[in-house]
């Protein structure tokens, strides 16, 4: 394993093939601007030949990214068992990459992207639950069949710095762990005390 992305992309993969139900999916950490953690669970996308995340800018993820984006994002693989911790620094792509892959998300998320920019910012508190029903479906229906994203969507690419790599096998046997630190256009590795 010398290229710690390969390796993930190939466990991705895998995954898929078994059926994993976290096999799209990570946990990504952000530091708020008054310095709380914060961790959420996101569809992790592939993209072109990296990584990326589709969220709002209007979002407190968003937010937080804005002022630090620095981050972490952690996958977990349970039919391989596997788990991989990254050091990322999360960037805008173009805007052209995002309206195209914006399109594949499913249409719930993207009526959900353009209400975000109104009277329901994502995370905000609801009164009640059907009005934002109620606003969903008028909206689903102005739409039309392919919208635009709105100017706060936005895709995320993903530079992987440091990655880490957990193995876990059974309890007769020590865990395998690997940590892989970008140097130039190349990995160096180092076996870890799991």
């Amino acid at each position: 394993m010398a290229d710690p992305l390969a390796a993930l992309r190939q466990d991705r993969s895998r995954a898929r093939e078994h059926g994993d139900a976290n096999a799209e999916l990570c946990w990504l950490a952000t530091v708020t601007v008054d310095r709380q953690p914060r961790v959420r669970t996101l569809v992790l996308r592939d993209v072109d030949d990296g990584l990326a995340l589709f969220i709002n800018a209007t979002s407190a993820k968003g937010r937080d990214l804005a002022a630090q984006p620095n981050c972490q994002v952690a996958t977990w693989y349970p039919s391989l068992q596997r788990q991989w911790r990254l050091e990322v620094r999360a960037e805008p792509l173009s805007r052209a990459l995002l309206t195209r892959h914006w399109q594949r998300r499913p249409r719930s998320s993207q009526v959900m992207d353009h209400l975000y920019g109104g009277e329901f910012p994502q995370s905000s508190p609801l009164t009640d639950p059907d009005d934002l029903r109620r606003a969903h479906g008028e909206l689903d229906d102005e739409l039309g069949a392919n919208p635009e994203p709105p100017a706060a969507a936005l895709a995320l690419g993903l530079t992987v710095l440091r990655a880490e790599c957990l193995q876990i096998h059974p309890a007769d046997r020590l865990h395998d762990r690997w940590a892989f630190v970008r140097t130039g256009d190349g990995w160096t590795r180092q076996a870890l005390v799991p």
